[in-house]
């Protein structure tokens, strides 16, 4: 970003990065999303993405490269595997949630049950 005289807020609007994106992951000592990492790259094509994922190698790519197009299409497949752990993560916790709803019921339904035998057993009426 010094480099190019930019600053996050230029970037987060050339890359159409959500507001404070950057400057909460400098703030809080947090990694960039995937998402964004690839938003990035796209705009910034002589970045090197070795560089900005690992800090390993030169900063600027000498052609705009291939490397560019890998890196992007790993995290695009990363992606992809990241939201379908959670639609099935999603789907587990809809059945955890159905489940304690029957048990409430159960539990709910035997209460009753038992207090209806206690007062037969010592004769009063519910």
């Amino acid at each position: 970003m010094r480099a190019n005289g930019l600053n996050d807020h230029k970037v987060t609007v050339q890359c159409r990065l959500s507001i404070g994106a950057i400057g909460n992951a400098r703030k809080n000592g947090k990694g960039i999303s995937s998402r964004n990492i690839e938003k990035i790259l796209s705009t910034y094509k002589d970045l090197n993405a070795r560089w900005l994922l690992t800090g390993e190698g030169e900063m600027l790519e000498v052609e705009p490269s291939q490397s560019n197009s890998v890196a992007i299409q790993l995290l695009k497949e990363q992606n992809k595997e990241l939201m379908e752990k959670i639609e099935q993560l999603n789907r587990q916790l809809g059945d955890r949630e159905r489940q304690i709803t029957e048990m409430k019921k159960e539990y709910a339904h035997i209460g009753m049950v038992a207090d209806s035998a206690d007062a037969k057993s010592y004769g009063l009426a519910k």
